[in-house]
């Protein structure tokens, strides 16, 4: 199984019931990661989600449910880790992975199998495409659609290690307010 994008395939199994990989994967020490209510907030119930393994922050509507996950290859081991928020009517979900030190990979290209492997693996279309760097990050941002659903989505590349950061709403909800907030929040702490 290629290594390429392994948090397309853990993105699956948070929208469905369905198992990843069970018979490969250990469950590792969990990520020591902290929901702080969000005092900068117009008391909304939103909290600021750190992850001190991820080494980033983010709102969220709510404390994230966590998968994490350490699958041996034929490069060696490599670990995904996953934090989502099931909020009616949206979706937002951050994960990584952490690869073998000795996996050696390009960047871009790392990106680019990302954002086709989430495609393929919602059975979605893509819609549009942008190459941007974000505080100082290789990033690519874009945006799928499934019958039911469009995904805003970005994969950044922070040091060796890859970041989806995605949103689900149905189609015809306009939530852009939240959406937004999502995404404009995430920071990145020194890798």
């Amino acid at each position: 199984m290629k290594r390429r994008l392994i948090l397309s395939l853990i993105l699956l199994s948070a929208f469905s019931a369905a198992a990843y990989g069970q018979e490969h994967s250990t469950k590792p020490p969990q990520p020591q990661s902290t929901p702080v209510p969000n005092l900068n907030q117009n008391n909304d119930g939103w909290v600021t989600f750190r992850s001190t393994d991820g080494k980033f922050n983010v709102l969220l509507p709510e404390t994230p449910q966590e998968k994490t996950e350490t699958t041996q290859s034929e490069h060696g081991p490599y670990t995904t880790h996953l934090f989502v928020v099931r909020s009616d009517p949206n979706v937002f979900l951050i994960g990584w992975v952490d690869y073998d030190p000795a996996f050696r990979f390009d960047p871009t290209l790392e990106l680019e199998a990302n954002r086709d492997n989430f495609v393929k693996g919602i059975n979605g279309t893509l819609i549009n495409n942008q190459n941007l760097r974000y505080d100082g990050y290789q990033t690519l941002e874009f945006t799928a659609e499934t019958t039911e659903r469009t995904f805003r989505s970005r994969v950044y590349m922070v040091g060796r290690r890859p970041y989806l950061l995605v949103s689900g709403t149905p189609k015809g909800v306009d939530d852009q307010f939240n959406v937004n907030r999502f995404f404009s929040s995430l920071k990145f702490r020194s890798q």
